[in-house]
């Protein structure tokens, strides 16, 4: 995980991509990547202080994926910009001062994106962003700019122009969320198992009792694997890929390999373990540490839920004297084929998990996704 300031030098690396120009020398809308606007990406990041500068010509707190250049008039002149997109509600304002003369300011300005008037949108929608910028409190000039305005649940998560590129595949860690209402029913669900009394145990043998239970209350809900491919973009520049929410995933009982691994974490990431979700070619899975001191890892292959495995010739340890039912036996069958296939998989990609900012072999660790700022994004409202 890079911080903040990395991520947004990455958001610069998008600018490249910049295609809206404006008819006046002195300031031009930019938009990346490639006149494509994901507001996800926006409700992902905490906030920094609202008047606090990248640096000191970058003002504002937003991505930087929509940005205004313009250079200042005088020294200390005052800009007021409003950005709205027509459809979505009414325009939203950012201020500044420009305190050099003649010096070129790249406003970003922050964008709180109304979830509601969101929620219907399903697929991308060519629409168009309006900009006002006002200076000095003279009759603002306006520019426009056609935009694919992108749905809530598409994940954008890399990004490549020619030689550069940007990776933000930490954009997953924004859907899992580990206070979600769904987490709580999950919980609730893998307690009336019987399989454990509480999440508290700290020991490898209580750990995976905990994570067998979380399993089989999704089993119990009846939550299969679909096979459904999530990518929306494939590049050759962006990739981005649709990722559920938490509350469809529970209702629909059905969950690709994203889903299922953005879930498992949640609920995971909830009691307490530290997770993290795993990325390859067209394909994900999830890991979290399987004991107290975080030295060994464990990973589950999603693709396994709902399925019927044959039990093991021996229980383990830790689920001596609980294999008292049928349902018990199943599940634990299920959640040891998925374990043995997620340290298989994971024994197999491990050379390529080198961090070398790629969209095809990444692990993304949820703690230290929150600990740089990146939060859960919340779910649009029911209708």
């Amino acid at each position: 995980m890079r911080d903040n300031a990395g991520m947004r030098r990455a958001f610069a690396i998008c600018l490249i991509c910049t295609l809206a120009h404006a008819a006046e020398p002195d300031w031009s809308v930019h938009i990346a990547p490639y006149q494509q606007v994901f507001p996800a990406l926006e409700l992902s990041q905490a906030r920094r202080n609202e008047n606090a500068a990248v640096s000191d010509h970058v003002l504002g707190n937003g991505s930087g994926l929509i940005a205004v250049r313009v250079r200042a008039r005088h020294a200390g002149e005052r800009v007021v910009l409003r950005i709205a997109v027509p459809e979505l509600g009414s325009p939203q304002g950012f201020g500044a001062t420009l305190t050099q003369a003649d010096v070129e300011y790249e406003l970003h300005p922050p964008l709180a994106w109304d979830l509601t008037a969101l929620r219907p949108l399903s697929t991308a929608r060519a629409t168009r962003m309006e900009f006002a910028l006002e200076r000095d409190g003279a009759a603002a000039e306006k520019r426009e700019a056609a935009i694919s305005l992108r749905p809530l649940s598409e994940a954008l998560y890399y990004v490549r122009d020619d030689k550069d590129s940007a990776d933000l595949s930490w954009i997953f860690a924004a859907y899992v969320n580990e206070r979600d209402a769904v987490v709580d029913q999950v919980l609730d669900a893998a307690l009336a198992s019987g399989i454990v009394d509480n999440f508290t145990g700290a020991d490898a043998d209580s750990i995976q009792r905990q994570v067998w239970a979380i399993w089989q209350a999704l089993a119990a809900r009846g939550i299969r694997y679909s096979g459904a491919d999530p990518a929306l973009e494939r590049g050759p520049h962006v990739f981005s890929q649709r990722v559920r929410f938490l509350r469809e995933t529970w209702s629909d009982a059905s969950a690709n390999c994203v889903d299922g691994s953005v879930l498992i974490a949640s609920v995971l990431q909830r009691i307490g373990l530290r997770t993290f979700i795993v990325l390859v070619p067209g394909h994900a899975f999830v890991g979290f540490f399987s004991d107290p001191d975080a030295q060994r890892t464990a990973y589950l292959e999603t693709t396994l839920l709902g399925a019927r495995v044959d039990a093991p010739a021996s229980a383990p340890a830790f689920a001596a004297g609980l294999l008292t039912n049928a349902q018990r036996r199943n599940s634990l069958a299920g959640f040891l084929a998925a374990l043995a296939a997620g340290n298989t998989h994971h024994a197999r990609v491990a050379a390529k998990l080198d961090g070398r900012h790629r969209p095809d072999y990444v692990v993304i660790d949820i703690s230290a996704a929150r600990a740089f700022g990146i939060r859960p994004i919340e779910a649009p409202p029911p209708d």
